[in-house]
């Protein structure tokens, strides 16, 4: 399963275009919040979207609990985890939903994090990201119950120079 993950596109639809057009084979489109985009543009290419705090970001929920194969994977924004002190409470949401993975946004700044098993992933921000590197989304590959990932920059959409 083919999974592209991204975050903050603050309105981009045009990264988002190309994003879409540059991962032709994903299984699996989300979005972590504050695109700021029409729901309708979201449904129509089939992006599973999270809300994020923006007040005029689209989305469904500020949350979501998906399963791909035998893994499970918590979705949000971050926001409402004071995730820029810390992924603690993301930790702990995941112990309380059994997920392995965690993805979210919100701080515009890539980061991985693997606590006791848990794999807890910024795919950094689409739009104006706040570490000085280039824009980055996420790739993520989950077969046989292994899973894989890799940062990609959006420019060029090949793997990132940093992985984080």
């Amino acid at each position: 399963m083919k999974i592209v993950v991204f975050s903050d596109a603050h309105g981009d639809k045009l990264a988002v275009l190309s994003i879409i057009r540059n991962n032709l084979t994903a299984d699996m489109l989300i979005s972590l919040g504050d695109s700021e985009l029409p729901n309708s543009f979201l449904q129509e290419n089939d992006i599973i979207a999270i809300k994020g705090n923006y007040p005029l970001d689209a989305g469904f929920v500020y949350e979501k609990l998906i399963t791909v194969g035998k893994k499970r994977i918590f979705l949000t924004h971050g926001h409402k985890y004071n995730v820029r002190r810390g992924v603690d409470k993301l930790y702990y949401k995941a112990l309380e939903t059994e997920a392995d993975i965690v993805l979210y946004g919100h701080t515009h700044i890539p980061k991985t994090d693997k606590v006791n098993n848990i794999l807890i992933i910024n795919p950094g921000s689409i739009y104006k990201p706040r570490n000085f590197d280039n824009p980055t989304y996420l790739r993520i590959e989950i077969e046989n119950g292994v899973i894989n990932y890799k940062y990609i920059d959006l420019a060029s959409h090949n793997v990132a120079s940093k992985q984080y």
